[in-house]
């Protein structure tokens, strides 16, 4: 009997593709591979030529008289360009020189004691080089010599000037820019420079002068700080006028700067409804100049339509806001205000805007901890004037139904303004049970939302009735009225009416007033009513007291647990902003 044994050596389908795929694979990894390593070549190569060109530059300097080695229109002088376009190869290349008195501490320095009469014992020279139409970035090269005089070092009238650069931790900021120049000698003097590791840039045996040096610092993404004339118009009191330099004298000028941070800006209703088209005046804290205060930042801008306003590159500081549009106030903030912005952020403020008088004053609450304090109770008084407001508690006053509500039977009568039942020919009708419900009211937000107390102004004589119910939803649909127990038969008969923990996170509001007479000859009133209640959009520790006059008044802030605090406030302008902390018993 003869076998066979059949071998199918065919490959399937599948297996077809999976080859395919792996030798895919295999190729493209090798061709970036071969990438990368052109790359990797062809910056090596790079950096070499710009480490040659800048060996030939420092073998050119060494060759240069003592004196020559230093920075034409710069200090110390010389004959070198501070900036110039180099093409070498088939490159161009930026080259950079900085040149610098060095007080060596083997013989004393400038700071001590006692000095040393000559610190320029040598110069340091650095040179650095970007190459500018390279097909790949490659990073700053740099080489650095030291050039020595070949005789003694010798005793000069000029002084030193240190400037020092720290960012907003009070950490020294190495790598900074600084650009230093005295216009008041003949020939002016330009230094551009850098920081070194500890934030510090020494200018060694320089010119004396009196507010001569005008002393700029910056770094891109970073702010920047610089000195001020004296006696300008604009700022005659300067905080850091221009720096001076004495004899044998060692000035130190120290200024602070660090990342730059972006604020987005919203202005909006106690309701949380956008409000657009707000121009407002933003002012930082930093003065630059005193009697008069002259702030380092202000600017008046406009928020858009949608009430959005976004402000790139700010420095880190506290923001004071202002509104400028008429008819609109400045009711608060979701957060605490100055505005604190830190360095390298992206923050929010919300502004809270309501129509008012120009006439106001808002008052924040806080604890010694800088933390907000809410229900707080905040008293006024002035000249024919004493009101009391609770921070982060807001109300809303009715008092005129004409033409507002929502629905009503025939009965009620809306003629005089308040709510009322018709009257026939002298008579009202009798044993009947009429109503009114009011308009929603929207609270903008279910989030810490809560109606906190509601009370009324009313007139019920004998044989009449008027009790209230409430409904709260989120869906503005479902409207279910109720009384103080959350149910149906229940009524607020007594004003005022608290504990409506029912209300909490909900949004929309409705009241539904009930009016019975059983003496035709008279009739039950609601005069007004007033909501009070919270939600996420109302400032938690702000109140406004607006349409005031002119004058002096007595602020006084109160709350459990907490020592009173009374402040006396004299209003002169239209707007007057207080912070008042209040320590714990």
């Amino acid at each position: 009997m003869n076998y066979q044994k059949n071998y199918n050596l065919s490959f399937s389908l599948v297996e077809v593709l999976i080859g395919i795929v792996f030798v895919t694979i295999l190729t493209y990894l090798i061709y970036m591979g071969f990438i990368n390593f052109m790359k990797f070549s062809t910056t090596v190569r790079i950096q070499l030529q710009a480490l040659n060109l800048l060996e030939n530059e420092i073998e050119l300097i060494r060759n240069l008289k003592y004196e020559d080695v230093g920075i034409i229109g710069g200090y110390p002088r010389g004959v070198l360009e501070p900036k110039k376009i180099v093409e070498y190869g088939l490159y161009k290349f930026e080259v950079r020189t900085y040149v610098r008195n060095i007080d060596d501490p083997f013989d004393g320095t400038v700071t001590t004691t006692p000095k040393d009469s000559a610190p320029a014992d040598y110069k340091l020279v650095e040179i650095e080089a970007d190459c500018l139409n390279c097909p790949m970035k490659i990073k700053t090269q740099k080489l650095t010599t030291i050039v020595a005089p070949k005789t003694l070092e010798a005793t000069t009238n000029n002084g030193s000037l240190f400037i020092q650069v720290f960012n907003a931790h009070g950490e020294p900021l190495s790598g900074v820019n600084v650009l230093v120049i005295n216009n008041k000698i003949n020939p002016p003097i330009r230094i551009e420079d850098l920081t070194n590791i500890n934030g510090l840039l020494q200018l060694i045996d320089i010119p004396t002068g009196t507010n001569a040096y005008e002393i700029t610092v910056y770094k891109p993404g970073y702010s920047s700080d610089r000195t001020y004339p004296l006696n300008d118009p604009n700022n005659p009191n300067p905080i850091n006028p221009h720096a001076t330099v004495k004899e044998q004298e060692l000035t130190i000028v120290s200024f602070s700067i660090d990342k730059l941070s972006n604020l987005n800006i919203y202005t909006q209703n106690k309701f949380c409804k956008p409000v657009g088209e707000i121009n407002f005046r933003i002012t930082g804290s930093k003065l630059i100049g005193v009697n008069p205060n002259i702030p380092k930042f202000s600017t008046t801008t406009l928020t858009d339509s949608n009430g959005y306003k976004l402000l790139s590159n700010l420095e880190w500081d506290e923001y004071a806001f202002e509104i400028l549009k008429q008819g609109n106030v400045l009711a608060g903030a979701l957060q605490m205000l100055p505005f604190r912005l830190l360095p390298d952020k992206t923050e929010t403020i919300n502004l809270i805007v309501a129509a008012s008088s120009p006439n106001y004053i808002l008052v924040q609450v806080l604890d010694e901890y800088n933390n907000p304090i809410d229900f707080a109770t905040v008293t006024l008084i002035g000249a024919n004037y004493n009101k009391t407001l609770i921070t982060g508690v807001d109300e809303i006053f009715e008092n005129n139904w004409i033409n507002n509500y929502s629905e009503k039977t025939d009965n009620i009568d809306l003629s005089f303004g308040d709510i009322r039942l018709k009257n026939y020919d002298g008579i009202y009708p009798t044993g009947t049970e009429e109503y009114l419900i009011s308009n929603t009211i929207d609270l903008g937000t279910s989030t810490d939302s809560k109606i906190l107390k509601i009370e009324w102004n009313s007139s019920v004589p004998e044989n009449t009735s008027l009790k209230i119910q409430i409904a709260v939803n989120n869906d503005n649909l479902s409207w279910n009225f109720v009384g103080p127990d959350g149910t149906s038969q229940t009524y607020f008969t007594i004003s005022p009416s608290e504990s409506l923990e029912f209300t909490s996170n909900k949004r929309f509001f409705r009241y539904k007033v009930y009016l019975t007479t059983y003496d035709e000859n008279v009739t039950p009133r609601l005069n007004n009513i007033k909501i009070k209640y919270k939600n996420l959009c109302l400032s938690k520790n702000y109140v406004l007291f607006d349409s005031l006059q002119a004058g002096s008044y007595n602020l006084i802030v109160e709350k459990s647990g907490y020592i009173p605090a009374n402040k006396n406030i004299d209003l002169l302008n239209e707007f007057y902003f207080i912070t008042v902390k209040l320590t714990k018993e």
